[in-house]
Order: structure tokens, then sequence, then C-alpha cells
């Protein structure tokens, strides 16, 4: 898991380190990355959108599909992957921006659990030397969390005593941990510190921390009721997605247990993605009226149909390709196997000895070897015929 941190924390961890000494605050350089990211990944949620709104306008096709088949899925799964093909439409184009999501996130809990590694560069050795001196002289902060949460110990602690620190920092790195431990706050509150569901003293920092999760889930449902809006206004059939409506509702009560168990940085970015996904998506359904949606399918099949008009097949034409069945020479495979079982003995022999020969004239070519002559293919065709066992 450590390692998944890392691949993810080092790239952003150099976009944080840039955005927050253009911004000098941690909070508002957390804001500025998730629009980023945003704008990184903006392409990709235009196709999820489109794709999206195009499924909506087959759903009534499929529809019927499901009823017509509804007692044999391979039918149905057949008739399904046909649809897609003709029209041009590949079922898992949502699945990519969801997986980009989740590698952010995680790129993003590395960058808030290891402010001194990506901001100040602090190398290992010293990180292992800082946390050693809060093992001695701030036991309870050391044994608080995991150990990704070191390097927010060392943070906590060097604000409390900056003269334990001196001698692994030195004066110049303890200053400037020290300023930066006043900007690695959220309305005064430290990002680095997790929200607790019941806190032992409720006063304004507690307060804050435990708005956030509840905020973040908000919006998560906020999404949800809107995306359930869209879908049963474009396709009231959906009404009837009761295992699809649990799944979404369950997303909210996730984001707000999510952000109780991640430091408040973590937290706070949560609820500036899902603002900013949901202001998206607004946008975005605003967009693709029916009418657009049309125009922009009827210019992709025109330049689908200049594409592969040399033979080349799309992704749906490739998945039905493995859904309809075995391909022509599996098919011609099989009638020769089953050709084979009624001939007699002296036909199967030179059937045999024909098989042989086309199989060593490909390798002969494929290795550039010489052709094999017709006296060896007969030699070898006899010794693997099966001997006649002795009275």
């Amino acid at each position: 898991m450590e390692f998944l941190y890392n691949l993810c924390g080092t790239p952003f961890g150099w976009i944080m380190r840039l955005i927050y000494q253009l911004v000098d605050n941690y909070a508002l350089a957390i804001l500025i990355f998730t629009i980023i990211t945003k704008l990184i990944i903006f392409p990709i949620s235009y196709w999820q959108q489109l794709s999206t709104a195009k499924m909506q306008k087959l759903n009534p096709k499929l529809e019927k599909l499901r009823q017509k088949y509804k007692d044999d899925r391979q039918k149905l799964q057949e008739a399904q992957m046909k649809l897609y093909q003709d029209e041009n439409i590949n079922p898992r184009a949502s699945c990519l921006p969801m997986f980009l999501q989740f590698f952010i996130l995680f790129g993003i809990l590395d960058v808030v659990y290891k402010p001194l590694s990506f901001i100040f560069k602090v190398g290992d050795t010293v990180i292992d030397n800082a946390f050693s001196v809060v093992k001695s002289v701030f036991p309870d902060l050391a044994e608080q969390g995991t150990s990704l949460q070191e390097e927010l110990a060392i943070l906590q602690a060097s604000h409390s005593d900056p003269s334990a620190f001196a001698d692994v920092f030195g004066d110049s790195l303890s200053a400037k941990i020290a300023e930066f431990y006043d900007k690695f706050t959220l309305f005064d509150v430290s990002l680095g510190t997790t929200p607790e569901f019941s806190p032992d003293v409720w006063n304004y920092q507690s307060i804050v921390l435990f708005i956030i999760p509840f905020v973040s889930g908000l919006l998560q449902l906020i999404m949800t009721i809107y995306t359930q809006i869209v879908q049963r206004k474009r396709n009231p059939s959906a009404q009837r997605m009761g295992c699809m409506n649990v799944m979404l509702y369950i997303m909210p009560l996730f984001s707000v247990w999510f952000a109780f168990q991640v430091p408040a940085g973590v937290g706070f970015y949560w609820v500036c993605s899902s603002f900013f996904s949901l202001v998206q998506s607004v946008g975005l359904n605003l967009y693709f009226t029916e009418k657009r949606v049309d125009r922009i399918i009827e210019k992709q099949n025109k330049k689908l149909e200049k594409k592969y008009a040399s033979g080349k097949k799309t992704f749906t034409q490739r998945m039905a390709g493995q859904v309809n069945g075995p391909t022509e020479a599996e098919k011609k495979r099989e009638e020769q196997i089953e050709a084979a079982k009624n001939m007699s003995k002296a036909d199967l022999a030179k059937y045999r000895q024909q098989v042989l020969k086309e199989a060593r004239e490909r390798m002969a070519k494929k290795y550039g070897d010489a052709m094999p002559t017709d006296e060896e293919n007969e030699e070898i065709a006899e010794n693997q015929q099966p001997r006649k066992k002795k009275k």
C-alpha cells in the first residue's frame, strides 16, 4: 500500500510544491491543485459524459432486448454487443475517469501525509532522525496514527518545541517548518489533524474538523440526487434500477466515513473535488442536449466509417467477435476434426501427411529453413502412426 501512495504521490508532490511556492498557503494550494487536476482529466470526463448520454439514448433499445431475451443470457449478451457495435459505443468508457479519481486521491493522501518530504524535500534519513526525537520527547504523539503519519507528528511536535529539533533540521529549516505549520491550516485549523466523531472537547477546531466530512457527504448526496433526476428525465425506466440506486446512495455515506479516517487536508480535497465534479456534471449535462448528442453521434459515425473502411475493427466489433463465438480459423479446424472421424485408415494417413507437410512448410518459411522434401514428410508421418500391438 505504501508503494501505491509513493507511486501516486511523487508527481502530485511536485505539483503541490510548485503551487505552494506561488500562493504560500496549503489550503489554497489544495484548492488550486484540485482545479488543475480537473482540467487535466476534463477531456476524459467529457467523453465519459458523452458516452453516458449515448447510452441513455440507447436504453429503450436495451430494455427491449432484455425483455426479448430475458430467459437466454447468452443471446442477450450477443444482442447487446451487436447493438453497441451498430451504434459505435464503448460500454466501458466510464471506467477510466473513476480510476483516475482514485489515482489522484492516493496521490493527495501521500502529499498531505508527507509535507516535509514534498514541500521542503527533506530526506528519509532526516525524517527518521526527527521521528526518533518525537518518540523520546513526545511519546504520546508518536504512538498516534500509522507510519504514514510520521511527518505530521514531526510537524506538530516541532511547532510545540522547535528547540528539540534544532540539531536535526538546523536553524534555517526549523524556522521554515515553524512558519509552514501556521500556513498548513484551513480557517486556522491544522490540515494534518484527523476529525473525530466524538471529540473529548468541543471547541472551534473540533467543530471545523467535524463539519468537513459532512460537507463532503452532502456534496456527494447532491451529486447523487442530481444524477438520478437527469437519468429519470432522459430514461424513465431508470426508476426501476433499485440496486443501482442503492449503490449511488452508499457513496455519500462512504464520503463521510472516509473523511473521518484521514487528515483534514484530504477531506478538504475531497470537498473541493466533489464540488467541482458537481459543477462540471451540471455544465456538461446542459451542454449535451438531445439535438447536440445526435449531431455528435452522426459526425462520429462518419469519421468511423472512413477510419475503418480498410477493415480495421472497432472496440465493440472486437468485443462482439469474442462474444459471438469462434473465429473462422477455429471453425475450420473443428470441421477438419469432425471430417477426420469419418475417414478410412488410408485416407486418414494421407490427411495426416498433408497436415504435417503444411505445418513443416509454415515453420520453414517462418525461420528461413530449407523446405522439407516429400520423402521426409512421408517418413515422419509413418513414424507418427500408431503401431499395431503384437499378439
